[in-house]
């Protein structure tokens, strides 16, 4: 089998799962979405209140902390689609900026129906803000494996002129 054609079965399984898990997320009511990223915000409090002793008279401190924990989840959750769609899409032979519009596209219209799957769930709504933290995370995830793609194909490119210096020397 051609190793493109695995790259695009893994890919594509990587990419399902990803979206099961950010639909599972989705699926929870408020009460035990908020139950689960407790366990992260009380690691946050306490060492900023380790760190800083006026935090701990901050009444606001646990509500901030609890707002950027869950928008930092949501980014990353959505940063690592974006790699498995850029990863994906550069198993095809089409320009980088169409593989980029098409995998923007793709986040951009799973985070918008995550958002209305979630207005149906107890306690949770829809929030225009999370489709755009969303795919903002699926950008970074697509500009991180176009950056990484780069510094490789220069990387293997110096390999290259090195060993054929090598060569004419011997």
């Amino acid at each position: 089998m051609n190793i493109r054609i695995i790259k695009r079965i893994i890919f594509a399984i990587l990419i399902v799962i990803n979206c099961t898990v950010i639909f599972c997320f989705s699926a929870q009511n408020s009460e035990k979405s908020s139950k689960q990223s407790s366990v992260v915000v009380e690691r946050v409090v306490t060492t900023i209140t380790n760190a800083n002793k006026k935090a701990k008279k901050d009444p606001t401190l646990r509500d901030r902390v609890t707002f950027y924990v869950r928008k930092t989840a949501h980014f990353s959750i959505y940063t690592l689609l974006g790699i498995w769609l850029m990863n994906e899409a550069n198993t095809y032979d089409i320009r980088k900026i169409k593989k980029l519009t098409i995998c923007l596209l793709f986040g951009f219209l799973y985070a918008i129906s995550d958002e209305f799957h979630q207005s149906f769930v107890s306690g949770r709504s829809r929030e225009i803000r999370d489709v755009m933290i969303d795919t903002s995370g699926v950008l970074f995830g697509c500009i991180l494996v176009i950056l990484i793609s780069m510094i490789i194909k220069k990387v293997k490119i110096k390999l290259n002129k090195n060993k054929l210096k090598e060569g004419e020397s011997v």
